[in-house]
């Protein structure tokens, strides 16, 4: 069945509304990098660069985060693990 000129349309304003989405996730993830590394360090002594931070945007506008770190100490109350 072909796509109707209301369907096509539908198409274009969904794809544009997640891309006026992506590219304002830029900052956001920024920040949110930031404060996760805060967060992190009072648990964990992150080897340098490791923390990775990907905010993706889904087909149904909703988001998905994924985060990666690594670390070789951890820390337990006022204690390092080694």
């Amino acid at each position: 069945m072909k796509p109707t000129q209301r369907d096509l349309i539908r198409q274009r304003l969904t794809k544009t509304m997640l891309a006026d989405k992506v590219e304002g996730l830029e900052t956001l993830l920024s920040v949110l990098k930031s404060d996760t590394k805060q967060l992190l360090d009072n648990y964990m002594m992150l080897d340098d660069d490791s923390l990775k931070l990907a905010l993706e945007v889904l087909p149904d506008g909703s988001y998905k985060l994924n985060l990666s770190a690594t670390t070789n100490r951890l820390f337990e109350v006022g204690k390092m693990i080694v």
